[in-house]
């Protein structure tokens, strides 16, 4: 086992690989969560990129045992679902209750279009939820009078991305170590 207090401060093969994979998908997430696509694409897509950050920020802060960590990580996995990655992601102290909050949210925002084929920004219960959106308000600034509920998801995912892609670097320097004598 390699000394904690000895760790190198650059990451390592695996690390690196899997930034230039999340700068990639970073690149692609851009190009596709655009301001004309439908609202069902909308609000897919930026949960879709939010789960992977979520993944990303917990495979960083377990320790280094790639079966391990991806048994808890897949589908079937106890941390295998959006909902159960922001709660653990909160629970280790990797994200504050404002983000986890509205990671909720985006979540039921997703839900409702992903499990009903009507579902649009117009929806009372989806606008109520945008509308809840706080972390781009602290973030950034709070919206014009004008903007839409989609554009209140859209600003607020983008906050949300934006913020969630500095925290696997954070997550890898408090990365937990192997435990001695096991």
């Amino acid at each position: 086992m390699e000394n904690p207090e000895k760790a190198s401060p650059y990451p390592s093969e695996k690390e690196a690989e899997r930034y230039f994979h999340r700068h990639e998908m970073l690149l692609e997430f851009s190009r596709l969560f655009d301001y004309k696509d439908s609202d069902r694409a909308v609000a897919i897509i930026g949960p879709a990129f939010l789960d992977t950050l979520l993944r990303d920020i917990l495979i960083e802060f377990m320790v280094e045992d790639d079966r391990e960590v991806s048994k808890l990580l897949q589908p079937e996995g106890p941390l295998g679902t959006y909902g159960s990655r922001v709660t653990a992601c909160y629970c280790f102290g990797l994200i504050g209750k404002i983000v986890t909050a509205d990671l909720r949210l985006v979540g039921k925002i997703r839900n409702r279009f992903a499990h009903d084929i009507r579902a649009d920004f117009s929806d009372q219960k989806i606008s109520q939820w945008c509308r809840a959106l706080r972390w781009h308000k602290e973030a950034f600034a709070i919206p014009p009078p004008n903007a839409t509920d989609k554009d209140l998801f859209q600003v607020g995912v983008n906050q949300l991305v934006t913020h969630l892609s500095g925290v696997p670097s954070i997550a890898r320097s408090s990365k937990r170590p192997e435990v001695l004598g096991t």
